[in-house]
């Protein structure tokens, strides 16, 4: 009775669900609505049997076997109808041979249950991101008003993709072609963000820009309003609005940048390089803040023999109290980020001139020193902004790549550089992370370090097989050291991976404290304002990775490691130096 009770209850709400498309209120994760959907009764004879056959339909999905993927999945469902995976994988199979009615209900299940996808990071499983895909398949079957509704809804669930809708995405430049149906109409531009038609006067272009951020930023923020006043916020946008007219195109994304320095935490800012109004340009030369303050340590070909020099002034402001200033368009989780972030705002010459600093953009003058200790005064002409990514410390070793290996065998030592999370081209992370550990098993290092200084983040879905790694050192070598390497730069999913390791094992870390803490807002929702074209991240989810209650500003060194200009430009590692040194000695 029990059984056919729910079974009953549920066909109807999945048979309510096949028939109406209009998308229901809050979903699971988003709202405590998981109590309205029924447990199904399990039709499942073989356990074991099941298992197999759910693992043989993830090597379908891989293999891109789409018939046999509905066909099984088809199976898997009917036999248990708990289990989003399945369901998802279904709509999936259906949506590759283009079936696209048939893949609506499927995916809707999906969405009601939740899905981890851990085996197949390829498809996306965030619940926004199921949204959009139903808007899509409703696209597709020329059903406007249904997809419209769909595409809202997972805007309200801060979808953070949406120049991706108009193909003014930095990952798609083409616009989604599920809605080519529609994708002229005012509503739908409207509600995609795409350019208006209207010749809008210059002015009221960038009024239309400045509110269209504001209102992105109401729309993406986890918590906008958790360090300012919404009353503060909206006397910003207005201010911004009335004075734009006195503004010219830099100058307006000068006060934009000011307006998402508001919000107070990381993932916020503007990069002013790629729009097609109010680009800033950028100094020729790569601060970096030590311990004796600020130092050039990149430059343009043309200033190269300016690399070790000491930057007393920009203008006539002393360079530290320039530093300090920057932190009005430099939103962060922790004051080490401003440490790393800041001095990048110091290259860009809009921020200079926005923050009174110098008078004109098109010339900047600094005082400098050099070993000699002799002070001189020199003129930097700024050029077109180039972002490959926030400045890292240019490092001694040649490699590139976002990891790499090596063995220090007068240590014992298995030393991993990883500064970025992403794939390499040549070797994926679950392959590199399997050579790592037949290095291991093989009994050839006793000690385990990996160096995060410079992981600023990437794809967060990628972090468990490093975290394995890490772990099996630990059980195969008890009396083995790990250590982590730490800085200012360690930030995003390269902290994630620092946490998922730290609190799994023993590890000691070394070097600077982090650039972000344990628990914090972050992730990258992405906006393009639709007149300049200017780019930018809004950070939209909030990250536990610590404890409910663990309040860290950033995850403190177990040995603290000062960075000097002077070990620096003589080539001294000091913070991969100091983690040798206290393996050298033996002490745990």
């Amino acid at each position: 009775m029990y059984k056919a009770v729910l079974g009953l209850l549920g066909l109807i709400i999945l048979s309510c669900q096949q028939s109406h498309a209009t998308p229901l209120r809050g979903t699971p994760g988003h709202h405590n609505d998981a109590y309205q959907i029924p447990v199904l009764p399990n039709q499942v004879s073989d356990p074991v049997g099941y298992y197999h056959r759910k693992t043989q339909l993830f090597t379908l999905v891989e293999s891109e076997d789409w018939p046999a993927v509905v066909k099984l999945a088809t199976e898997l469902t009917r036999d248990y109808q708990n289990d989003g995976v399945t369901w998802y994988l279904l709509s999936l199979g259906y949506r590759q041979q283009q079936q696209w009615q048939a893949a609506i209900a499927p995916l809707k299940r999906a969405l009601q249950l939740g899905v981890r996808l851990q085996r197949l990071p390829k498809w996306h499983d965030n619940p926004n991101d199921m949204m959009v895909t139903l808007a899509e398949l409703y696209g597709e079957l020329n059903d406007k008003r249904n997809a419209m509704l769909w595409l809202e809804r997972a805007l309200q669930a801060r979808w953070d993709d949406k120049p991706a809708l108009t193909g003014r995405s930095l990952f798609s430049r083409k616009p989604n072609p599920h809605f080519v149906a529609f994708a002229q109409d005012d509503d739908f531009r409207q509600l995609v963000g795409a350019e208006p038609e209207s010749e809008a006067h210059r002015d009221a272009r960038w009024r239309y820009d400045l509110h269209y951020l504001a209102e992105e930023i109401r729309r993406l923020h986890v918590s906008a309003f958790h360090r300012m006043s919404e009353q503060a916020f909206e006397r910003k946008v207005a201010q911004i609005d009335k004075r734009i007219p006195a503004l010219n195109d830099q100058q307006v994304v000068f006060e934009l940048m000011q307006l998402l320095g508001m919000l107070e935490n990381g993932h916020n800012f503007i990069v002013p390089a790629w729009g097609k109004a109010g680009n800033t340009q950028q100094l020729p030369v790569q601060f970096y803040l030590f311990e004796e303050g600020l130092f050039i340590v990149a430059a343009d070909s043309d200033y190269r023999h300016l690399i070790g020099k000491q930057v007393l002034s920009i203008g006539n402001t002393p360079a530290l109290r320039a530093l300090e200033k920057t932190g009005v368009v430099n939103p962060r989780d922790n004051n080490m980020q401003q440490a790393w972030l800041g001095p990048y705002y110091l290259s860009l010459a809009s921020v200079l001139q926005g923050l009174g600093i110098i008078e004109h953009s098109h010339e900047v003058v600094v005082t400098i020193r050099g070993d000699d200790l002799q002070t001189q005064q020199l003129t930097l002409t700024p050029r077109a902004m180039q972002f490959n990514g926030f400045p890292k410390l240019p490092r001694q070793h040649p490699q590139s790549e976002p990891y790499w290996s090596k063995l220090l065998p007068e240590h014992k030592a298995l030393y991993v550089n990883f500064n970025a999370v992403r794939e390499r081209k040549d070797v994926s992370l679950d392959a590199f992370n399997q050579q790592l550990r037949e290095t291991l098993l093989a009994g050839q290092a006793k000690h385990f370090i990996v160096d995060l200084r410079d992981n600023s983040g990437g794809n967060g879905f990628l972090l468990p097989s490093t975290i394995a790694t890490a772990v099996l050192f630990e059980a195969l070598v008890p009396d083995g050291k790990l250590m982590i390497l730490t800085g200012r730069n360690t930030f995003s999913a390269g902290h994630d991976l620092l946490m998922g390791i730290s609190k799994l094992t023993s590890a000691i870390v070394v070097g600077e404290p982090s650039g972000t803490r344990p628990n914090a807002i972050g992730e990258a929702g992405w906006f393009t304002l639709p007149y300049s074209g200017q780019i930018g991240v809004i950070s939209s989810q909030f990250h536990q990775q610590g404890a409910a209650e663990d309040s860290r500003v950033w995850l403190a060194p177990d040995l603290p490691v000062a960075l000097t200009a002077k070990d620096y430009f003589a080539g001294t590692d000091v913070v991969l130096d100091a983690a040798l040194i206290l393996l050298s000695s033996g002490s745990r």
